[in-house]
């Protein structure tokens, strides 16, 4: 069996135990977030910011919907050593949202 193979196996196996009704609610606040004309916030840690940015981008370009992403080194170290690792999210998100902008929660 070829890589693609495996993978789409994988793949193929994974999709039933999706989360629809979370998908959903995800749905519902980005399309909330473009309607009131704000944009949707979201950071990862290691990997995830990898993906958060990925995603960011796929929103603004191709829905059409404003997204950033809070990866970048200094940001994260800054906001970290002034405020605490555990409260740089919070402050950040305090600095750059505006009242129409629907940070994503953590999603499981």
């Amino acid at each position: 069996m070829t890589f693609f193979d495996n993978y789409f196996t994988d793949i193929t196996k994974l999709i039933p135990n999706a989360d629809t009704d979370q998908l959903s609610k995800i749905s519902d606040l980005v399309l909330a977030t473009n309607k009131a004309r704000g944009k949707v916030i979201l950071a990862g840690n290691g990997g995830s910011a990898a993906m958060a940015s990925h995603v960011a981008v796929d929103f603004t370009k191709a829905a059409n919907v404003r997204a950033i992403n809070f990866n970048e080194a200094d940001l994260i170290t800054c906001f970290a050593n002034d405020y605490g690792y555990e409260n740089w999210l919070s402050k950040a998100i305090e600095s750059y949202a505006d009242p129409e902008d629907k940070p994503f929660q953590k999603m499981g």
